[in-house]
């Protein structure tokens, strides 16, 4: 209830109401912390990849727990768990993984369903289109369907 003056009421005396000042600024704060990118450091960055710029990327959210991570190098070898693959048994290696995340799961049933794990994939600029394309295709054909490309947002100094 407002104070009253013993005059009365003061016509120009301004009573603030500070409450959605707060309620908009405890607002930001919490859109802005939901933003922020707190790691800077990248999953499989132990090979020495010449990631593509693009100005408008951001980083992901990586709040996919069951997450895979492939390098595909500038000359489009697949590069997995520390090892290249060569073209003729990279879809032996992607079934192998697809087998191995549905251990102790239920079983995919119809080969139409998906598998939940989050591919990462680290492609050097330089490497062939083709090369990317085919990976995805055949990680797709073993049952993975969310993907993630990685693209650094500005250009690196060497």
């Amino acid at each position: 209830m407002p104070r009253r003056d013993r005059q009365g009421t003061d016509p120009y005396r301004l009573d603030l109401n500070l409450t959605p000042l707060l309620d908009v600024v405890l607002q930001l704060i919490t859109f802005f912390m939901m933003l922020v990118h707190f790691g800077t450091a990248i999953e499989a960055a132990e090979r020495e990849v010449r990631l593509p710029v693009a100005p408008s990327a951001l980083p992901g959210a990586m709040t996919v727990e069951d997450r895979m991570v492939v390098v595909v190098d500038e000359a489009g070898t697949l590069i997995a768990g520390g090892r290249a693959l060569d073209a003729s048994r990279a879809p032996g290696w992607w079934g192998e993984q697809a087998r191995r995340r549905l251990r102790g799961t239920a079983s995919l049933g119809d080969s139409g369903q998906e598998l939940p794990t989050q591919v990462i994939v680290r492609a050097d600029r330089d490497a062939p289109y083709g090369s990317v394309r085919s990976t995805l295709a055949e990680a797709q054909r073993a049952g993975f369907a969310r993907f993630s490309l990685v693209v650094l947002t500005e250009e690196a100094a060497p």
